[in-house]
């Protein structure tokens, strides 16, 4: 198939630098544009992220000039890896412009007419975009916070088949969730950083946004109860969650492991190219998941659980991991970016 332009806004944070990389090859997309803060305007991607931990950028990315927020974009298929306070004004205006921008900034993601999609979990949602293009010509789509999107994984398939009621979640996030402009790993040494603004907030009304459904009325948000709290600890890579579920009809241990373990998603006759063989994998074993052992599974896209017994309070405790950066940030962005292209909505966006 011929490959189809994107452009990478926010091109030199973490997040950015990460999707730049995980285009280069790219079956369906070829990066045809990077856009940062205006201070990088016309510099050379790859001086830019000289420093970053994985090394030079493939020569493609790495000569590409960039572009200010406010230079104008050809390509049909925006990924924005903006902060979210540029989001909030930028996004709507390139939608607008006709473009499909695929976003990970928190700006939108709550937004009534504005899918917040897991493609394993509720690729269906991406109708909620269709509205959007019919007014502007293009649209949002955007992907869940970063600890979001394991913890919701989860849960789908367990609330799928024994109805999920309340959830009590304690998170163990690493350092570069926060960015570049987050704490040092000297701030952590010998340290925990108790709190995360504004994270607990989002777990909840996230979670029930996506596991929530159309119905002849609207758009409904699942009812469950979910209580949170986010610590910042010191691991480079990889958010652990250490999570307890009340069920409507409790699963015995072996059954929510099958569950897990079975589950593989609705998008597999999308031949997504980013999606995982594995969404989930339960490990055995007490002293797993380990962020340092077992974010990279499937290429960073792969959720881990481990743990998995009896709770004292609710019926089953169990942890999850997921990396931050590929899963949780870059990897979901594109895997949107895939959903739309494979459901046909990349072409309608195009021809605003």
């Amino acid at each position: 198939m011929e490959r189809i332009d994107v452009g990478v806004l926010g091109a030199t944070g973490m997040v950015g630098t990460r999707l730049v990389r995980l285009l280069e090859d790219h079956p369906w997309f070829r990066l045809r544009e990077v856009g940062a803060s205006g201070r990088s305007r016309g510099q050379p991607l790859g001086r830019l992220v000289a420093d970053d931990e994985g090394g030079p950028l493939w020569n493609g990315a790495a000569d590409m000039p960039v572009k200010s927020a406010d230079d104008q974009y050809s390509s049909p298929i925006l990924l924005s890896a903006l902060p979210s306070d540029i989001a909030r004004e930028l996004e709507p205006r390139l939608a607008k412009a006709g473009h499909l921008v695929v976003s990970n900034a928190s700006s939108h993601r709550m937004d009534p007419d504005v899918p917040l999609i897991i493609p394993e979990v509720n690729p269906d949602h991406i109708a909620l975009a269709h509205s959007q293009i019919e007014r502007t010509g293009g649209a949002i789509v955007t992907n869940p916070n970063c600890v979001v999107v394991g913890i919701a994984m989860v849960f789908h398939p367990l609330h799928e088949a024994f109805d999920l009621e309340h959830a009590v979640v304690t998170t163990f996030q690493a350092i570069s969730g926060a960015g570049r402009s987050g704490p040092s790993a000297g701030d952590l040494f010998d340290n925990v950083l108790p709190f995360i603004d504004g994270e607990e907030d989002k777990l909840g009304n996230e979670v029930r946004k996506i596991l929530g459904q159309s119905t002849k009325t609207g758009f409904e948000n699942a009812a469950m109860r979910v209580s949170a709290t986010c610590a910042r600890v010191g691991v480079a890579h990889g958010h652990l969650a250490s999570i307890s579920l009340k069920f409507r009809h409790p699963p015995q241990v072996d059954e929510a492991r099958d569950v897990l373990n079975s589950f593989r998603g609705g998008v597999l006759q999308d031949g997504l190219p980013g999606s995982p063989v594995h969404p989930i994998e339960v490990l055995e074993g007490n002293n797993r998941p380990q962020p340092r052992l077992d974010r990279d599974r499937g290429d960073g896209m792969t959720v881990t659980v481990g743990r998995i017994r009896p709770c004292e309070v609710h019926h089953l405790k169990m942890f999850v991991l997921s990396h931050n950066l590929v899963r949780g940030a870059a990897g979901a962005a594109l895997l949107n970016a895939e959903l739309c292209h494979a459901r046909g909505l990349t072409a309608r966006s195009a021809k605003g």
